[in-house]
């Protein structure tokens, strides 16, 4: 995972916290997509779209849908087409809004984040100078509400991931983000997050989904993701995502009953994923394993659910693979088997993502890794 990657990504989901008629509508479709009931959202949004044309969520809400339900349907070469179709629909009529209502910052938020949505297909495509072009175009919008409005708290997250991941990149990145006044710095990054968080009236599920990741795989803060992967789980128990990240928030906490328990969720929710959904997260959910079998100091089966996990790898981003391969080196290392260890080390450190998986795997390069005895 790259940081445009991810911070394009979750541009897309920069929602507002005004009052419009249609909003509760709106909520309904929000509910029902992030529990993978996509194809009820789009019905719900079609209709919204007719019946609430001013609402600023409603248009980006219904090509987040379609994206997200054409993924767990479809091949990625049809679901970029009809991404790409979908945003060169919204973007004119957000145009007008902003045109006919000049003083409501809602609609040029929301210009930003489409254009940002249309950054993320070309970057699904590899268009590299597409991407950067499509992606500036629409953080200037975004930034430009952020400034003039600050009460706007959704705002926060995305300027929050920018700054969190310009702060960990290199100096080139770092020196745009300056550019742009952000600050890039992990803490200030992370400070905007929270409060979209702690107080964002859309914007707090991907925020707290987006400390979940960090406080699993960049940052390891694992009392802070088991509170915030809580939180997603219960509101959205059908979602497969949340329920990984509660899963590993557990097992990181050290409490592995509880997480003996979720895995067993994992296990039964995953029979009723789509075909692609499967591929993509079955890496996912025998990871959780292994780090289950690990933790219990079984080393036999962890290494079996490891060689499945990383011979079957289909998700998008390379976060949990960098762990796996971590994760097998370990054991290795344990085992005696310092060449091996080594050469999983080295294929962890090559994914260049920016985890902490890899700096691990660059310390265990030097020093072996030696486990405290598992009582």
């Amino acid at each position: 995972m790259k940081f445009s990657c991810f911070s394009i990504f979750l541009l897309t989901f920069t929602l507002l916290t005004a009052e419009y008629p249609g909003d509760d509508v709106v909520w309904k479709a929000v509910r029902a997509f992030y529990n993978y009931d996509t194809g009820r959202a789009i019905t719900i949004l079609n209709d919204a779209r007719v019946d609430f044309p001013e609402n600023p969520t409603v248009h980006l809400t219904w090509a987040a849908a379609r994206w997200l339900h054409s993924q767990a349907h479809d091949p990625l070469d049809v679901t970029w087409h009809m991404l790409n179709d979908d945003i060169e629909t919204i973007i004119p009529v957000y145009n007008d809004l902003v045109e006919r209502f000049p003083d409501d910052p809602n609609y040029k938020l929301y210009l930003g984040s489409s254009i940002g949505l249309k950054a993320r297909v070309y970057l699904g495509q590899k268009e590299w100078l597409k991407t950067l072009i499509w992606g500036y175009r629409g953080f200037t919008q975004i930034l430009d509400v952020a400034e003039k409005y600050p009460e706007i708290t959704d705002t926060q997250l995305p300027l929050g991931i920018v700054e969190y991941y310009a702060g960990m990149s290199n100096f080139l990145v770092r020196w745009a983000a300056g550019m742009f006044d952000l600050n890039p710095s992990t803490i200030a990054g992370e400070k905007k997050i929270l409060n979209a968080a702690e107080n964002g009236e859309w914007s707090w599920i991907e925020a707290k989904g987006t400390l979940v990741f960090m406080h699993l795989w960049i940052d390891p803060k694992p009392k802070f993701a088991l509170l915030f992967s809580h939180d997603l789980v219960t509101y959205f128990p059908k979602r497969y995502y949340y329920r990984v990240l509660y899963t590993e928030s557990l097992l990181n906490n050290g409490l592995l009953t509880d997480g003996y328990q979720s895995l067993l969720q994992l296990d039964t929710m995953f029979a009723g994923l789509t075909d692609i959904h499967k591929d993509w997260y079955l890496a996912y959910r025998k990871y959780e394993w292994a780090l289950y079998h690990y933790l219990n100091g079984d080393y036999p089966l962890a290494l079996s659910a490891l060689d499945i996990a990383i011979n079957n790898y289909g998700a998008e981003l390379d976060v949990v693979l960098g762990n796996a391969l971590l994760l097998k080196g370990k054991i290795y290392d344990i085992l005696g088997d310092r060449k091996t260890a080594v050469k999983l080390y080295r294929d962890c450190i090559r994914l260049d993502n920016f985890t902490h998986a890899m700096e691990n795997a660059e310390q265990y390069i030097v020093t072996s890794f030696v486990r405290e005895r598992v009582d």
